[in-house]
């Protein structure tokens, strides 16, 4: 593959003030070709398999009838497909194809926990999943053959929407933008953009997706952690008790006294934070035992080590093994003012600021290479540090091999 999906001129600093959440952008490939990472039979495959989401979307010679069908699929689904006019979608097949996974590796300027995952899809002359939009940012990466993408206004909860086919498409699009795309083409979308992407012969197209938690998502997210640390035995309370001037009337002293409550319980940063941590960095799609592989030479899958002791991991080490991120492993770290935390998986993990380096290096985009070993090194001399490689090993947030 590329050593960067990125042209050698592209300037992230420009792109976060001038395009990242405000408006389109267009990011012509370099020079290099660009070469699919996957082939279209492989990810048919990868549709087949018990726990990887994959749809296919057909739509009608008249582009205003499209159906939508749910995966896994047999082969036989393949086989009756017509030759044009449908797409195949595979969501996080950076969890299952290392190649896929190293794209990720090009958009480290941006936040690791924010990303989601890489959808591949596949489309025929012609296929399409209607016109539509997103809650997220999406980096749409052209692979094989072109594509026609149009982009039109931007769209919230209240656009009009048909909800015939499943799809949630736009009742009514109007493109503003347009533009042909050809391999190592990328097409940046901020969220709410509405897009409509028509495949011009058979087409590839990487989606790199992002996380965004809604705000309702957030606030019950974190009201839930408030209630988690409340007991029966806490209720509510006369503050400035006194005679009222009618039984009946509840006082403005009342309500201020419900809202200092309410703001006590729902403005804790510590809460806050750790609610953030653990939620961003919760797996959307677990790794299953019977991982699949397509084509990749995955040395680390399947660990042929049972390690349950810190002494276990350093001998093991010292033997010449490595030590890897499990695919699809979620890594994030907040650094308070006299510890670290490390979250990992939806799990937290409060550690002396020494082990920062280490937080750091887990948390490195991809999982393709093993962690730097110069830092493992290091920690596995760290009691602490070597007992929280231990912990996350047997979590199965990490793999030897």
């Amino acid at each position: 593959m590329l050593d960067s999906v990125l042209p050698e001129n592209f300037d992230a600093q420009v792109f976060l003030r001038d395009y990242w959440q405000k408006k389109p952008l267009l990011i012509r490939a370099g020079g290099a070709s660009f070469v699919d990472l996957i082939e279209p039979e492989e990810l048919a495959g990868l549709a087949c398999e018990e726990g990887v989401e994959s749809r296919i979307v057909q739509v009608n010679p008249e582009q205003d009838k499209w159906t939508l069908r749910q995966g896994p699929f047999k082969e036989q689904d393949f086989l009756d497909l017509p030759e044009t006019h449908y797409s195949l979608l595979v969501q996080a097949v950076d969890q299952w194809v290392d190649d896929v996974a190293a794209l990720l590796a090009d958009f480290d300027f941006i936040p690791g926990w924010r990303i989601d995952d890489v959808m591949i899809s596949y489309a025929t002359d012609q296929g399409n999943v209607g016109p539509h939009f997103d809650y997220y940012d999406v980096f749409l990466i052209q692979g094989m053959g072109q594509k026609r993408w149009q982009t039109g206004a931007v769209c919230n909860s209240l656009t009009p929407r048909r909800d015939d086919s499943g799809l949630k498409l736009l009742r009514d699009f109007n493109a503003e933008q347009e533009w042909i795309v050809n391999p190592g083409d990328i097409l940046y979308l901020p969220p709410g953009v509405s897009h409509y992407g028509l495949a011009i012969g058979n087409s590839m197209t990487y989606s790199v997706g992002f996380r965004a938690p809604s705000y309702a998502d957030i606030l019950s997210g974190v009201l839930d952690s408030a209630l988690d640390s409340l007991s029966e035995d806490q209720r509510y309370t006369d503050s400035n008790p006194r005679l009222p001037i009618h039984p009946g009337e509840i006082t403005p002293d009342v309500i201020e006294n419900l809202q200092q409550l309410i703001q006590s319980l729902m403005q804790d940063p510590v809460r806050i934070r750790q609610w953030f941590g653990r939620t961003m960095t919760t797996p959307k799609y677990p790794v299953q035992d019977d991982e699949p592989c397509c084509g990749d030479d995955h040395e680390h899958d399947h660990d042929p080590i049972g390690i349950d002791t810190v002494t276990g991991l350093r001998d093991a080490y010292d033997k010449g093994v490595g030590i890897y991120k499990v695919p699809g492993a979620r890594f994030a770290y907040a650094v308070t003012a006299n510890k670290a935390e490390l979250y990992a998986d939806g799990e937290i993990h409060l550690c002396d600021l020494r082990l920062l380096t280490l937080f750091q290096a887990l948390s490195t985009p991809g999982h393709v290479d093993e962690i730097d070993a110069e830092v493992v090194k290091a920690s596995l001399l760290d009691d602490e540090a070597a007992g929280l490689l231990l912990t996350l090993y047997q979590a199965g947030s990490l793999v030897i091999g």
